[in-house]
């Protein structure tokens, strides 16, 4: 088993009867998803490593929590995911592609991949594009105290065209 909070995987040590990669990842070094307007209270991860030859499948979740900016009231609100996972890590596309044409492939470095990077960008890949209060519905927002009307809905005083 491989503790989600270390510095670097080496993807040589990963064997063919698959290894876990599980347990709670730390993201206070996660700079640049602080940099996008996110905080994250946690990050669990629960993935199956797996070799195949030169390539390592990792196939599993990434559950977080926390807060992101509303792009509509520019407050926080919570936000939580569970983002699913199904990568190829080698030194090359190629050699993923070989594995399976279907696998994202993220690419390590003389076999050494720089874990906390990677968990990193599997999360800024499941940010909301638009972060919005209120997004699947009318309501109040609950962090500016905004009204959101629903979709759809035409605002008063004025006519749908």
């Amino acid at each position: 088993m491989f503790a989600p909070d270390a510095s670097t995987l080496l993807i040589s040590r990963v064997s063919a009867a698959g290894e876990a990669l599980r347990g709670e990842a730390d993201p206070g070094s996660w700079q640049r998803l602080r940099d996008a307007g996110c905080h994250l209270d946690g990050a669990h991860v629960d993935l199956l490593l797996q070799r195949f030859g030169e390539v390592v499948v990792a196939d599993g979740t990434i559950a977080v929590r926390g807060t992101v900016r509303c792009e509509r009231c520019l407050g926080f609100m919570p936000w939580a995911a569970e983002i699913g996972v199904r990568i190829g890590m080698a030194e090359s596309e190629a050699a993923v592609g070989k594995v399976d044409p279907e696998l994202d492939p993220v690419l390590s470095c003389n076999g050494v991949l720089d874990l906390q990077e990677w968990l990193e960008e599997e999360v800024l890949l499941a940010l909301p594009m638009v972060s919005r209060c209120a997004e699947s519905g009318a309501g109040c927002c609950p962090v500016s105290g905004v009204e959101v009307p629903a979709r759809g809905a035409v605002p008063q005083n004025e006519e749908r065209r």
